[in-house]
């Protein structure tokens, strides 16, 4: 089982002894997050597609992939940093499943005073007309080892998505970004939970895992969106990590710089990982 991510916020040029390698190539990166599931019976699964679909398609080709390469695309949420490359999938022919609710209304966010439109673009838009998604709210296998954790019981109450706003059906309030889901993946070493941007709550992603399943929890992987936390949640989300037995963490994307630190500090297992990286399991 290989995972390797296409697009992230950063580049590294790490390339050590450790189980993080980087693929030789040039690699693009942006705000964004989109990441490569290998699996041991010979699959390609893609986990979101970034921002742009000119940095996904780039750094596709470096890894020497083609979009009708790709068996299937998951997508976690209905936020454009997550969306980009999608067209280029749907126009290949590749099969695409999300929650019935990821296209549903214009997305907003308020930072600082500004509101910004952070849903699909109108091209997503036209290229969903053609290719129908698979719907589901539900936990369901893409393929075999890989699994959709369904949509995410929010069960703390310190993590909430804030300043999100939508208009659907004439009527706007508060985004919550119920339809996120995360993947969870079998693995040789216990399960990998990859998350898109864990507007969820990486604490409530993780406790529904552990819920479902009793296999060894081995690795937690993606954007853990603890950029804009105040201290206290910070604590509260590295407390609730360590009472659900996680010790490998690999914050992405949203995570934030004085998460990632403290999450460094805490977690024996941590890694860096960013575009171009790749993980053997």
């Amino acid at each position: 089982m290989r995972i390797t991510c296409v697009v992230d916020n950063h580049t590294s040029p790490l390339r050590g002894a450790g189980p993080v390698q980087r693929t030789k190539g040039a690699f693009l990166s942006e705000h964004g997050l989109s990441l490569l599931i290998e699996t041991n019976s010979g699959k390609k699964v893609l986990m979101d597609t970034g921002s742009s679909e000119m940095a996904f398609s780039h750094n596709m080709g470096s890894l020497g992939l083609r979009p009708e390469d790709i068996d299937l695309v998951f997508i976690s949420h209905g936020h454009y940093d997550h969306l980009g490359g999608l067209p280029l999938l749907l126009n290949a022919g590749v099969p695409c499943m999300t929650h019935p609710s990821t296209f549903l209304g214009q997305r907003f966010v308020s930072m600082s005073g500004v509101v910004k439109d952070i849903g699909p673009s109108a091209e997503v838009l036209r290229s969903l007309s053609g290719h129908l998604p698979s719907f589901d709210a539900s936990p369901r296998e893409l393929v075999q080892d890989v699994s959709t954790t369904g949509q995410i019981a929010r069960t703390t109450n310190y993590e909430h998505p804030d300043s999100f706003m939508i208009h659907c059906d004439g009527a706007e309030g508060p985004d919550l970004i119920a339809e996120e889901q995360a993947l969870c993946i079998s693995t040789r070493k216990g399960l990998v939970i990859l998350t898109g941007c864990g507007h969820a709550g990486i604490v409530n992603i993780v406790s529904q895992v552990r819920h479902r399943s009793e296999r060894k929890l081995y690795m937690v992987m993606g954007g853990f969106h603890l950029h804009d936390a105040d201290r206290d949640r910070l604590l509260r989300t590295m407390d609730g990590l360590k009472r659900l037995g996680v010790e490998k963490v690999v914050p992405m994307h949203c995570t934030g710089f004085e998460a990632t630190k403290m999450l460094s500090d805490r977690f024996p297992g941590f890694e860096l990982f960013s575009t171009g990286c790749y993980i053997d399991i």
